[in-house]
């Protein structure tokens, strides 16, 4: 693969930093300000959550106020293409189910700035680990598109 998700990756778990000094109650999640307008790449790391040797088949984003183009996995990583379109704080609910048939859920939060983003980036239409030939994308079992990682 040679794509992986940019720097905006926050991680489900508590930090083991934060776990050495006690603190064991949930991390508020947060990512970047955001443009409204802008639309860039969003990820959750889920590694932290899993069991050993775990693995994501299944991954569902949820805001209001934005458009979602689309959501990947990649390893114990999800990610998601987001357009913002309504500008304060916005949360995303974001959810796994992983191969043993565990569902995490985390609320990730960020503030959507009123200045509009200055470049009104097009929508993708496939994740970038979808396996395509010219344009034409190789569904899997479930009629999704089959993906790499």
């Amino acid at each position: 693969m040679t794509w992986t998700p940019c720097q905006r990756i926050v991680r489900a778990d508590i930090p083991p930093s934060l776990r050495l000094r006690g603190i064991s109650s949930d991390v508020m999640l947060c990512w970047p300000n955001a443009a409204l307008n802008g639309a860039a790449d969003y990820s959750v790391d889920f590694s932290g959550l899993m069991s050993c040797g775990g693995k994501i088949v299944e991954t569902v984003f949820a805001v209001d106020g934005a458009e979602i183009a689309w959501s990947s996995i990649f390893g114990g990583v999800v990610t998601a293409w987001i357009k913002w379109l309504s500008p304060g704080l916005q949360s995303v609910l974001v959810t796994v189910r992983t191969a043993a048939g565990e569902n995490l859920t985390v609320s990730v939060s960020l503030n959507v700035q009123t200045a509009a983003s200055l470049i009104v980036p097009a929508l993708p239409a496939f994740a970038p680990n979808v396996l395509a030939l010219g344009g034409v994308c190789f569904p899997d079992a479930s009629g999704a598109p089959l993906v790499t990682g």
